[in-house]
């Protein structure tokens, strides 16, 4: 394998094979995207460390909630990110200082909300999440789906077993529908990821890494 498509694995490992993931923005109200994406970690069987993150503190699902990023005592790998868009940048600076590797935003209202305040705010976040060294996934989006990792959709969907198809969708929606169609006729898929907006990530690295990964021999895309 040459270099180039090394590099590409490596650069994106973090995003599919986290050792560790927290959830900014978890609630106690089930129906929230906070509370889905630790019960989807909790009950697939996420082997790493899970930090559920929200200024309340207290605990859900058995695992202590952190008041802020800044307070988890270990490395993380992985954020994902539901909060108000307003608290965005202060989080990213915390990432920043933090080591993360990829921060993926269920948090929309950017450029897909067409107006200045979104739009200025998702060009900010790519300047310093590029100042930082580290990947966005979105906003808007319902990020990254691996068997092999246990990491689903958050509890929207099942986890297949690990297999050979990879899938890309702009939309989580039809993401969340890739699953459920595939799962029905027996596909098992080896990776896939909704990336919204696509601000920093998009398509095209997707692509590119799915194209090299070991684990895959089929790509899909919407």
């Amino acid at each position: 394998m040459c270099a180039l498509n090394q590099g590409k694995l490596k650069e994106l490992e973090p995003v599919f094979y986290p050792k560790s993931i927290a959830i900014v923005g978890t609630s106690q109200d089930k129906h929230k995207a906070g509370y889905q994406y630790v019960d989807g970690l909790v009950s697939t069987g996420f082997e790493g460390k899970i930090y559920p993150v929200n200024t309340r503190g207290g605990e859900l699902l058995g695992l202590r909630v952190y008041p802020t990023l800044s307070a988890i005592p270990g490395p993380v790998d992985y954020v994902i990110v539901s909060i108000p868009r307003q608290s965005v940048l202060p989080l990213l600076d915390k990432c920043a200082a933090k080591g993360v590797k990829a921060a993926q935003f269920f948090t929309a209202g950017f450029t897909e909300a067409n107006d200045d305040i979104g739009q200025n705010l998702e060009r900010e976040m790519v300047k310093k999440a590029r100042q930082g060294g580290f990947h966005i996934i979105g906003p808007n989006c319902i990020g990254v789906y691996c068997p092999e990792s246990r990491i689903s959709l958050g509890s929207w969907v099942a986890l297949s077993k690990a297999g050979s198809v990879a899938f890309l969708s702009q939309s989580g929606g039809m993401a969340i529908s890739i699953v459920e169609m595939g799962l029905a006729r027996g596909i098992e898929f080896s990776k896939g990821v909704s990336f919204g907006n696509g601000s920093d990530l998009d398509s095209i690295d997707f692509l590119e890494y799915f194209a090299v990964d070991p684990k895959t021999e089929v790509i899909g895309a919407y």
